[in-house]
């Protein structure tokens, strides 16, 4: 916490580790985040509901009274967080997508030009480190430094 007694927002990174790939389908990808390099949450979906895309936290399904119930596991408890998880996670959607949009292009031009080329023998020529399985994009806060260390503490104070 600063003098002031105000938290500020953790940097958030995300990664984006499966991309669903039947358009009839809802859920259109699953993420990670990384909250100030100290607590990460799995099993973040991004959805697309009659709204749009959104982004749907990890939740546990119960029975109460013969009715499903979804309770968040995790979920953000400001809206400047909810917001930087957000940016974060739909910014690593975007870009992953745009990545794999990149490999099936290059994908499709190969086959054209060599009909033999087979969809299950589809590997890139060159290994990147921006590759849908591992790209990992950082959220709005860019305080890498000083800062995180002073998060974590202010992370792990409130669960404790």
């Amino acid at each position: 916490m600063s003098e002031n007694n105000t938290i500020t927002t953790p940097n958030v990174k995300a990664k984006i580790t499966w991309i669903n790939d039947d358009p009839t389908q809802n859920k259109k990808a699953a993420a990670l985040i990384t909250i100030a390099d100290c607590f990460t949450v799995h099993g973040i979906s991004i959805v697309d509901g009659p709204k749009g895309l959104f982004i749907s936290m990890p939740q546990r399904t119960s029975e109460k009274s013969g009715e499903k119930q979804f309770n968040e596991v995790a979920h953000p408890v400001t809206s400047e967080m909810r917001k930087a998880i957000h940016d974060a996670v739909f910014k690593a959607y975007s870009q992953t997508m745009a990545i794999s949009q990149q490999y099936r292009r290059e994908f499709d031009k190969q086959k054209n030009e060599n009909p033999h080329v087979q969809e299950s023998n589809d590997e890139p020529e060159e290994e990147s480190s921006n590759t849908p399985e591992s790209s990992s994009i950082s959220g709005d806060s860019d305080d890498e430094s000083e800062d995180q260390d002073e998060s974590c503490g202010v992370l792990m104070g409130q669960v404790m």
